[in-house]
């Protein structure tokens, strides 16, 4: 489970600041490449009060030194990112891409940290036909369930 920052540009309501929780489960196929699945939640600080995010993306993930105790990785995921607002019952699902690179420290008894400092997140706004660009980073809490 991570803590997300996500600084997002906007072009037609300033830029905003989002803040949220993920789950990211993770299956390795190899000691090198796995698949994770990531669902995100975001909620809105500033601009717009009361605008939520839910991400939900998947793609394969590359483990750079496995087995190491401090093993870093990079990531790509495609989904969807549905935008919510507390101003009207709209509710727009868009196409989503994202990638990054991040750490994983071991701990004792299956336990670890995680941290993502570098993440792009792009969002094909369908009503505008554009794409938003957004970073962010993450840190949390890793489970790890393996033999």
């Amino acid at each position: 489970m991570h803590y997300n920052y996500m600084f997002q540009t906007s072009s037609y309501v300033g830029n905003r600041s989002l803040m949220g929780w993920s789950v990211v489960p993770t299956y390795n196929f190899t000691r090198h490449l796995g698949f994770q699945a990531d669902f995100t939640s975001l909620y809105m600080r500033g601009v717009v009060v009361g605008e939520k995010r839910l991400l939900i993306a998947a793609g394969p993930r590359y483990t750079f030194a496995p087995r190491s105790r401090f093993t870093p990785f990079a990531y790509a995921e495609a989904g969807e990112m549905r935008t919510t607002t507390k101003a009207n019952d709209v509710s727009d699902w868009n196409p989503v891409v994202r990638t990054g690179i991040g750490f994983d420290c071991k701990g004792i008894y299956g336990l670890g940290f995680q941290i993502i400092p570098a993440e792009y997140i792009g969002e094909k706004v369908e009503w505008r036909d554009t794409w938003n660009h957004s970073f962010a980073a993450r840190a949390g809490i890793v489970f790890n369930l393996y033999k």
